[in-house]
């Protein structure tokens, strides 16, 4: 009798202490019973006898991904361009939006024209309008709009100070100076190269032309190479002459 009357006693102190501590993490207290809430994807038909709860699973375009008791399952949310993930009986829908359109909203189930022109980028506003859901406004800001002596860092879309931006603004500074100097360069060489050919047209010394005192450089006319030829020929008959007589 000891023994059963010991275990007696301490049924009543567990069921006791069950009944102070609550229920258990996925049950849930209705009219003093604790009943089982149902699993992600399905829904409460009916309230539970004896602690098991009688659950359906969610019809399609349905969703519900926590344990719970509601009698009914969450409606899937509609994407108005783009799903990045289906509606599943356990998740629901993620959308996004085309390319030059923004998400109004934190679950981009509304998208809107993107008004930024060339060299601005759009900023967000966040505002809270109920459980879980804030929506965006939007106005457009200087894409690159850095202060002095700081750059813009592409991937982190944002200005940094550091060493990279001091360097960005000395390359500038040099290749400026650099280009200068090789301007005024060429300046004043063409300056100098138009002086030079102005003052050799003016002092170049006259040419001297040289005359030539040899009679075979000069070129007679016809008369006279044919008088020149006859006086030859009376020269050499005379001489001829002379030697017959002798």
């Amino acid at each position: 009798m000891a023994p059963q009357s010991l275990s007696l006693a301490v049924m009543c102190v567990l069921s006791l202490w069950t009944t102070a501590a609550g229920c258990d993490v996925r049950q849930e207290k209705i009219e003093g019973q604790c009943c089982d809430l149902c699993h992600p994807g399905t829904f409460r038909k009916a309230f539970c006898p004896n602690q098991k709860t009688d659950c359906s699973p969610c019809k399609e375009g349905y969703f519900s991904e926590n344990y719970t008791l509601f009698d009914r399952c969450d409606e899937c949310r509609a994407c108005q361009q783009d799903y990045v993930e289906k509606c599943t009986p356990t998740t629901n829908a993620k959308c996004s939006c085309h390319s030059g359109f923004l998400c109004s909203d934190n679950v981009c189930s509304k998208c809107e024209e993107d008004k930024c022109v060339m060299g601005e980028k759009p900023k967000r506003t966040d505002i809270a309008v109920g459980d879980k859901l804030i929506q965006y406004s939007y106005t457009c800001e200087p894409k690159h709009s850095c202060p002095y002596n700081t750059y813009f860092d592409v991937k982190e879309d944002l200005c940094k100070t550091g060493k990279e931006g001091i360097d960005f603004i000395h390359l500038i500074l040099g290749t400026s100076f650099l280009l200068l100097t090789l301007t005024l360069l060429v300046f004043l060489s063409y300056v100098l190269i138009k002086k030079l050919r102005k003052h050799n047209k003016y002092n170049h010394p006259m040419e001297v032309l040289a005359v030539s005192t040899r009679a075979s450089d000069f070129h007679l006319s016809k008369e006279e190479s044919g008088f020149e030829l006859i006086v030859q020929d009376e020269s050499k008959n005379s001489n001829s002459l002379g030697f017959l007589h002798l």
